[in-house]
This record gives C-alpha cells, structure tokens and sequence, in this order.
C-alpha cells in the first residue's frame, strides 16, 4: 500500500530484466513502483490497490497490455497508462492509440523521457485532484452561503410578517378606539334611554353589519323591561323579542359578563315557541353595569343566518357597554 502523500505506479512487463529496470528508473521518494509480470499479475494487483499510473509493455506472456488495461478500465475511472512496444506493427500501434495513453514509447527505451513522462503525468493528475478539492470547497461554501441566505431570508421574511401582523392589530385596535371615541360623542347628544340604544344600533350596524336586537332597562321596580326594539328591515314582534332576551338576562343575572352563543345548537335553553326560528341565529347579551354589582340593563343583539358575531364583536362590545350604561343612568 503506497504511503499517504505518494504517488502509486504499476509497471507490467514479462522481461524480468526489463521490469527491475522500470522499477529502479521509477522509483522515488514521492513515487512507489509496484510490479507485475504477466497481465493476470497486473490486474490482481491494480484491483487490490489502485495505482495512479500504469505502465504496460504492449505484448505480454499471457496477452496484451491493452488487455489490461481495457480489464481496469472502468465509466468512472479512466486509469491513465504508458504503453511500451517493441514491435513496428502498425496495426498495434492503431490499436495501442485507441486506449488514448498519456505516451506510446518503443524499445530500446528512452528512461529519462519516461521518467519525465510519468513525473508529468501524476504532477498533472495532483492538480486535478487540488482543483476538484478546491471544487468541492468552493460548492460547500457557496450550499453554507445559500442556506445562510436563506436563513436571513427567511428571518427577514418572519420579523416582515409580524410586524405587518402587528401593524394591523394596532391599526385595528385605534380603529376600534376611534369608533368607541364617536360612539361616546354621540351618545352626548341622546336625549333618552331609546335614543342611547338607536345610537348604539347603528354603531354596530356600520361597524360589523346588519343585526337585530333588543333593549332592555330596569324599571323603578328593578325588573327588565323592553324598552328598544331594532333591526333592519324592521324590528321583529315583543313576543318574541322576550323570549330571546328572558335566557340571556337569566345568565347575565348570575354571570354579569358578554355572552355569545349560536342558539340554533342550543335550543333547549329557549321557549318552544321560538325554537323553529333559531336555526343560524348568533345571539350576543351584554350587560350594562355602570358600577360593579348594578345591573341596570341589557342589551341583545342577534344576527339571522349571516355572518355570525365574532370575538371582535363581543370585544366592541365590552368597550361600549360601559359608556353605554353611564348614559342610561344620566337619563334616569
């Protein structure tokens, strides 16, 4: 086995004379000559430990040098050779030329040439190695480089999406806050408990769509009663306005906070009378506490198979219930 670092060449010859004088001619510090004297020999050894180098007389006891190399010879490894004759055929000169060698030398042999011959053939293949080297660097660099690439990219491309993420949460919060900011101007302007709920009808109309609903205030009594009754085209009957509106105050009553839910998949909770008409209605109760532990009215708002309330509306909502009650207390 060649020593790292050094060169590895295979002389076949069947003049033993011959082949010990290739093999001292070839022989260096950088170089390691292994030798064969029959084809068969040749191969054995090349298949056990590639050489870089092969040289091979033309006519061999048990064949060819050709033969040997054709047998060594692979798609993938294109073994260069140097092929020695002593012979004038011109035919096996043709032949010989067909393996494409790095030199085709006659006897007698010029050693020096050959020596030269063989030094520039591996000097030449130890560039080719260094540039498939420097290749192979250059390719990793430039696969870390893309991927590096791509990671900031990609970085680039999340830190982009969260803040548009948070652009827009922003814009829609300060939207929002500008909406209960009007909604808080107009109510300056509500004379009566009905005029606050109509001024909220329509808020809510403007701000989320179309929807129905329900007022109701206490009485001096303490007890809900309808006071508003809103919807688009028009408001529906008392009757059942009560009997959407009497489950919600129940849980409003024990529960003082927004309630949102789709009474189609809870009828139960509602009177048989209204059951046939809650398939697709979204139902959101808000109470109105203008301080903790009073509840003086209610509000119900309902929407009949269109886009049903969002957590957006019921935060809209929350924001709005407060001011909301501070101007139905005033008008008490």
């Amino acid at each position: 086995m060649a020593s790292p670092g050094r060169a590895r060449v295979l002389v076949v010859d069947d003049e033993p004379d011959l082949l010990a004088l290739l093999v001292d001619a070839l022989s260096a510090e950088d170089i390691e000559v292994a030798s064969a004297s029959s084809g068969r020999q040749a191969v054995d050894l090349a298949r056990r430990q590639r050489p870089d180098l092969l040289v091979a007389d033309l006519y061999l006891g048990d064949g060819t040098g050709l033969d040997v190399i054709d047998q060594l010879r692979t798609d993938e490894d294109d073994l260069p050779a140097v092929v020695i004759t002593g012979g004038t055929d011109p035919a096996a000169f043709t032949e010989a030329s067909r393996r494409r060698p790095v030199e085709l030398m006659t006897k007698p042999l010029d050693i020096p040439r050959l020596r030269q011959t063989v030094r520039d053939e591996l000097a030449r293949q130890r560039g080719r190695r260094r540039a498939r080297v420097r290749a192979q660097r250059l390719r990793r660099l430039a696969r870390r480089r893309n991927i590096e690439h791509r990671t900031v990219h990609e970085q680039l491309d999340g830190t982009c999406a969260n803040l548009v993420t948070a652009y827009r949460t922003l814009s829609s919060q300060f939207h929002v806050q500008e909406v209960v900011l009007e909604y808080q101007r107009d109510l300056l302007s509500a004379r009566n408990d009905h005029d606050v709920f109509r001024t909220l009808f329509r808020m809510y109309v403007a701000r989320s769509g179309p929807v129905h609903g329900v007022a109701l205030v206490c009485d001096e009594e303490a007890n809900l009663q309808i006071i508003g009754r809103f919807g688009v085209p028009q408001p529906d009957n008392p009757a059942f306005c009560q009997a959407l509106a009497q489950p919600m105050i129940e849980s409003l009553l024990s529960r003082p906070q927004s309630l949102l839910i789709d009474a189609g998949e809870e009828p139960e909770v509602f009177d048989e009378a209204v059951r046939p008409f809650l398939v697709g209605l979204s139902v959101l109760a808000v109470p109105l506490i203008p301080e903790a532990g009073e509840l003086i009215g209610v509000l119900v708002l309902y929407r009949k198979g269109e886009q049903p309330f969002l957590e957006r509306d019921v935060a809209l909502a929350n924001m709005v219930a407060y001011p909301t009650a501070l101007a139905i207390r005033r008008n008490d």
